[in-house]
């Protein structure tokens, strides 16, 4: 009973650990990859693990475009007071 007691705490302590991380943001790093044809319609790949869709002609597509085949590290977070 001690031992089952033990690992529910446990694993309540480790889903608390993941609620505040996903409100803290969550972080990808990797190597910036795309086909031309997918560069330039905003589909950018990193490290065959996560696929960025961004909008064509905005500063963050050009700025994605120009840093092809680059290691990058894209963080996404709450904004403070947002709900």
């Amino acid at each position: 009973m001690k031992r089952y007691l033990m690992s529910m705490a446990l694993v309540g302590i480790l889903l608390a650990g993941l609620a505040l991380a996903a409100q803290q943001g969550f972080t990808v790093n990797g190597k910036l990859g795309a086909t031309v044809q997918e560069a330039q319609e905003g589909y950018f790949a990193i490290d065959n693990q996560t696929m960025l869709v961004v909008k064509q002609g905005s500063d963050l597509h050009g700025y994605l475009r120009a840093r092809l085949g680059q290691r990058v590290r894209v963080t996404i977070e709450p904004v403070a007071g947002s709900e």
